[in-house]
């Protein structure tokens, strides 16, 4: 290979950004060749070519051999493998790059990293775990993108390539056996059906493998994995100037999600308080709990700082944590959906410079059962959940149009490109609800001894949306000379989101009137006061009375979700309509050294670029009970990026690596803070401003002939430059104060670390009885801030996991014609226990809920391919 991949294809054309977003063949993960050396790939679409070395951008992509020797068979399994990228092992795709994320698993918020499937955008989390079923290449891009992707994302773009249809009679069949009853099955197949004309592939492929965790209240097995899914794909060439590419998606999920443990928070509100659960009286509660005791008043004589039954139900779910057990009264958890893609991708020739593409993409998804973490407290109390009572249906389709071309004698290289998409979401029913519990304000405070019945949270929203996307944009990339290459784009998308949701709150009169005649003739109850909630009582009896558990014996469970049945009153309906509209540009220039500057020195070919980019999410609405809906910003980053890549020692080593710096205004956080009524609530919210540094190496090296190590990194500093929020603090609610403001700003970044990275070998082993490729990997992880409130901030030592690392191991096998491969694997070798997901939250409920990684789990694997 030269020392100059640009000089080798200067006839082919100036290597260009535009390439990569058209290029779905790619095979860019570095491959072993003769010698000792890595091979340049080189990304090919409509007569233009570049080498992944070429591209000024922050990328990491695998092929489908890479995949398997990885063994990824889900877009959940790149974290470990891609510095920068965190993905939780959950249901949904909780996918974050750089920092940049999103907690919400709802369908009313973007996700700022964007998923695409042979170039069609896939907009909700829930849809973008697809399994591999027969993939080609994965890319992950990080950084902004919008000047050549269908969707404005702020954190990046993962892009997923499937095998096109191919002219022979070909095809596999593979499965997989291990432990936890593992049986995974594909079968792939290529079938010609008009010669040279048209081509079809289908792929099905089935998941399964039972539970690692088991609820001890009724019995069911949760973090399973239950998905069954078939494509079918058909491309039509004319031999002309066209072609069309259709792909038809079906796939089923019928899982129980990973579910979560307790872990006890202490004095963990605003100046030592404890969680505003955690200071109020449960039902079985025989004691006094002093809510008025912090930093600053010691704990009354003869009270308990905390409810006796709330701690020792999170106590008894965090001790189930090592036998790989939780506790929760939800009767079934289970996340099932329903998904159908449709797209279809049609390309013009109109001339040697210059071509058409169109994308049409549908989709119907359903989901439906009881996804997320319903269960709040995460103990075997009906404490506080939220739960879907209907499911929910989404439909959407999306159509883009590329034009690609090149001109000046090939040196200018561009897409111009429209982009339009709308959704359509009935998204069903979520339902809150829990105990009735106590607050006792003694006389000193307020005037007599007042016992506050509190009525539960007990409430019902439905959700409909409808969501519009337009956007126009442009890129090109200009070769100055033959070693420096300009590249600017721009684009304009308009967001418009519709909402309308129907809130049913608790009929407080209709409670009162249920829940007080449980309180007759009980000892201790001087005065109840129905009209207000409250009751005068006396001290030195009422607590031994355990009157909590009266009065929710009123009030039986729900079947469907094992929490208390409230009445509630007629549906208030809101509505919100807006649009927001944002100009954001790129530029990036990038210089490839000269032969004069190489000399003979190690470096072979070595490639430098600084990019400035802009990206946007776009806003939304958020319900606060009967406060109607409060609008949510847009987010807008702005990222500027230095970078190198460099091949060298004879093409036997890369390294790669950027230095970046992300400013982030409007960041969209999930934090907890009450309405008018004084309710806690988990809402979204802006945060002012934040700021997010770090640097990425990706190193590869074939010191022996068969031999390849590779090692990848990101070490990220994240800062919120201004974050203020009104703190939760029973003082202040039960004596009717303002609720304290807190600066936020000195947290971490919640759900990403600041540092990763991932070693690994390989060693492929050419014998008579074929080729042997034993692999080891071995991934870490720092630890994590799980903060979802201003309580957990302040409490970091009770809200962080710890960091851990995990050894994979592989030893993979072909035969010396290539039709049979074989493997035995093992993830987790030396069962590390681990966490990940859910959030910590000091100031409500006064828990950290924590759900713990998979266990060592290992196997067999077995394909046959014809051909």
């Amino acid at each position: 290979m030269s020392r100059s991949v640009r000089n080798r294809f200067a006839g082919l054309g100036v290597p260009s950004l535009t390439a990569l977003a058209v290029a779905l063949g790619v095979n860019p993960v570095p491959t072993m060749a003769q010698g000792a050396m890595l091979e340049e790939v080189v990304v090919t679409a409509r007569k233009r070519q570049e080498a992944i070395q070429d591209v000024p951008v922050s990328i990491t992509a695998f092929s489908d051999t890479q995949l398997r020797d990885a063994g990824i068979t889900n877009i959940k399994h790149l974290g470990y493998q891609v510095p920068g990228l965190q993905i939780d092992q959950a249901s949904t795709a909780q996918i974050w790059i750089r920092g940049i994320g999103q907690r919400d698993d709802g369908a009313r918020v973007d996700g700022p990293v964007g998923v695409y499937i042979d170039g069609l955008y896939m907009p909700r989390k829930d849809g973008q775990l697809l399994d591999l079923i027969d993939v080609q290449s994965l890319q992950v891009l990080r950084g902004p993108q919008g000047t050549l992707f269908g969707k404005n994302t702020t954190g990046g773009a993962l892009i997923v390539t499937s095998k096109s249809p191919e002219a022979e009679l070909s095809g596999f069949v593979e499965g997989r056996l291990g432990n936890l009853n593992r049986q995974d099955f594909r079968v792939g197949a290529n079938v010609p059906l008009i010669d040279d004309k048209l081509l079809s592939r289908i792929t099905l492929g089935s998941t399964q493998r039972d539970g690692y965790q088991k609820n001890i209240v009724t019995g069911q097995k949760a973090s399973s994995e239950d998905r069954q899914s078939v494509a079918l794909q058909l491309r039509w060439d004319s031999g002309d100037s066209w072609t069309a590419d259709a792909l038809a998606y079906y796939g089923e999920v019928r899982e129980v999600q990973p579910a979560t443990n307790c872990g006890p928070m202490t004095a963990s509100s605003y100046n030592g308080e404890d969680s505003l659960y955690g200071n109020r009286i449960l039902p079985g509660d025989t004691v006094g709990v002093d809510a008025f005791n912090d930093n600053d008043t010691p704990l009354r004589p003869g009270f308990v700082a905390k409810s006796p039954v709330g701690e020792a139900a999170c106590l008894e779910s965090n001790r189930l944590i090592r036998k790989r057990k939780f506790a929760s009264e939800v009767p079934k958890l289970a996340y099932n959906v329903d998904n159908l893609l449709l797209g279809l991708t049609l390309e013009w020739e109109l001339s040697d410079q210059l071509s058409l593409k169109s994308i049409t993409g549908y989709s119907d998804q359903k989901v439906f059962g009881q996804p997320g973490n319903p269960d709040n407290d995460a103990t075997a109390l009906p404490l506080s959940g939220r739960y879907r009572k209907t499911g929910s249906d989404r439909e959407h389709w999306s159509q883009e149009l590329q034009l690609n071309g090149t001109a000046f004698d090939q040196r200018l290289s561009y897409t111009v490109g429209l982009f339009a998409m709308q959704e359509d979401i009935d998204d069903g029913t979520d339902t809150m609800s829990g105990l009735v519990t106590g607050s006792f304000i003694p006389a000193d405070i307020a005037g007599a001894n007042v016992m506050v019945i509190n009525g539960p949270t007990a409430e019902d929203q439905t959700f409909w949306l409808e969501n519009n996307t337009y956007a126009a944009f442009f890129q090109g990339s200009y070769a100055v000379t033959d070693n420096l290459e300009l590249t600017a784009g721009v684009r304009w998308t308009s967001e418009n989101r519709k909402q309308r949701v129907d809130v049913e709150i608790l009929d407080e009169a209709a409670f009162y009137a249920k829940a007080f005649p449980a309180l007759n003739g009980v000892p201790g109850v001087l005065l109840p006061i129905e009209s207000a909630g409250v009751a005068i009582v006396d001290p030195n009896i009422i607590f031994a009375q355990d009157i909590f558990t009266k009065i929710n014996n009123q009030f039986p469970p729900n079947s469907y979700n094992g929490m208390p049945a409230h009445q509630l009153l007629p549906a208030n309906t809101y509505k919100a309509d807006k649009t927001w509209e944002k100009v954001t540009p790129m530029v990036s220039l990038s210089y490839n050294l000269p032969e004069s500057l190489l000399g003979d020195g190690p470096l072979d070919s070595g490639m430098v670029y600084v990019t400035y980019s802009e990206g946007f999410k776009s806003g939304t609405f958020e319900p606060v009970g009967n406060d109607g809906m409060q609008t949510v910003e847009p987010e807008e980053v702005d990222n500027i990026e230095l970078g190198f890549k460099l091949d060298m020692f004879n093409n036997s080593m890369r390294l790669n690596g950027a230095v970046f710096r992300t400013n982030f205004d409007g960041m969209q956080l999930r934090q907890v803070q009450s309405d008018s009524q004084g309710i806690p609530r988990v809402i979204l919210r802006n945060a002012s401003s934040t700021r997010i540094q770090g640097v990425e190496l990706e190193w590869t090296w074939t010191p022996l002939d068969g031999l390849l190590i590779m090692a990848s990194g990101s070490l990220n500093d994240y800062d919120y430059l201004k974050f203020d929020e009104y703190q939760f603090s029973s003082v202040k609610l039960l004596t009717q104060q303002p609720l304290p403001l807190v600066d936020r700003s000195s947290e971490p970044f919640a759900e990403v670390p600041e540092l990763s990275y991932n070693l690994a070998v390989q060693y492929s082993i050419n014998s008579d009885w074929g080729t042997f490729t034993p692999r080891i990997d071995y991934s870490y992880v720092d630890e994590i801030f799980m903060g979802l409130d201003a309580g957990a901030g302040q409490n970091r030592d009770q809200a962080t996991f710890d960091d851990y690392g995990l050894v994979n191991a592989r030893l993979g096998w072909q035969s010396s014609d290539g039709r049979i491969e074989a493997a035995a694997y093992a993830t987790n070798l030396t069962n590390e226990r681990y966490f990940f997901g859910a959030a910590a939250v000091g100031d409500s409920t006064g828990a950290f809920q924590i759900t713990v990684g998979p266990p060592r789990m290992y196997g067999i694997e077995l394909r046959y391919n014809f051909f």
